[in-house]
């Protein structure tokens, strides 16, 4: 880090021109493995898609699980299934995420959130 400053200062105390090789090597920062592997993060969410779903049987749950696979978050509603479908769905779609690394959370009585990994979330809903 004190050669950087090092070169700063002899850069701003010297009246001579400086040459623009110079100039490039003072302001290149290398950029840390764990930086770029932040941006990546970051340009796969920002191409991520979030699907809205209301399945109407256990059929509806490899659809779901399809979005998942394809990095996409899935809102699903599950008010239309009965009670037997709606937690074998559920049941289902916990172990995708747990094969994908991926998150679920549930945002009211019949809505969940299911997430891929990379997908961050922030907040979390309370429940009563």
């Amino acid at each position: 880090m004190s050669e950087f400053f090092g070169k700063i200062k002899k850069a701003l105390t010297e009246t001579e021109e400086i040459e623009t090789e110079e100039i490039e090597e003072i302001f290149e920062t290398p950029v840390s493995e764990y930086e770029q592997a932040q941006n990546e993060k970051v340009k796969k969410v920002s191409n991520a898609k979030m699907m809205v779903k209301e399945p109407r049987s256990f059929d509806d749950s490899a659809d779901i699980a399809n979005c998942l696979l394809a990095n996409k978050a899935v809102v699903v509603n599950i008010h239309r299934l009965q009670e037997a479908s709606a937690i074998r769905l559920l049941d289902f779609l916990a172990g995708v995420i747990y094969a994908i690394k991926g998150e679920y959370q549930r945002i009211d009585r019949n809505v969940f959130l299911f997430t891929p990994k990379d997908m961050p979330v922030d907040g979390r809903v309370e429940g009563e």
